[in-house]
């Protein structure tokens, strides 16, 4: 069974998130970047130690120079924001239309299944949406207002959705 509270704490948790991004677009990007610096980071430490104490195999090799890479390239994310936007928003762009791609997907699933309107109707206008600001990332210039910008708006279209699948599941009839 599907606990409806959390994707309702969900849905108003991406609502904070959304609106602070869209009202700090600038400091959202930047906050963007120093988050995929941390976890570049630890999954490259994480790595380097499961290659060290790994015992000799063929995995031991691509364990450490992974983990070099990763540590490298957290390392120029947390060091260099300003020049890592660029590549973080070519990175974002990508999340966003490959997302949205299986959004719109699913969608069309819920839809088949006889699942509520209201419900397979917000999935593909989500999904819709991460594809349209996937596109304008990668078409525009990477301007770090407009990162943090379509990131809050996305944000928010992902609250309503799950703010209105946790009012669902709360209705719904238990089978």
């Amino acid at each position: 069974m599907i606990k409806w509270k959390w994707c309702i704490v969900e849905g108003v948790l991406l609502f904070v998130l959304g609106i602070l991004a869209i009202s700090h677009p600038q400091e959202a990007a930047l906050t963007i970047v120093d988050l995929l610096g941390w976890l570049l980071l630890l999954l490259g430490c994480f790595a380097l130690v499961g290659g060290i104490t790994a015992q000799a195999g063929p995995r031991v090799p691509s364990a450490l120079a992974g983990g070099v890479i990763a540590c490298i390239c957290g390392l120029l994310l947390l060091l260099l924001p300003g020049v890592a936007i660029a590549t973080t928003t070519i990175v974002v762009a990508i999340f966003f239309l490959l997302s949205g791609l299986i959004e719109v997907f699913s969608s069309f699933a819920l839809r088949s299944t006889g699942g509520h309107a209201n419900h397979w109707g917000l999935a593909f206008f989500n999904g819709f949406i991460s594809i349209i600001f996937g596109i304008v990332l990668l078409t525009y210039c990477p301007l770090p207002e407009i990162l943090g910008l379509l990131f809050g708006i996305n944000m928010l279209c992902c609250s309503a959705y799950a703010i209105s699948l946790g009012w669902f599941f709360r209705n719904a009839p238990a089978h």
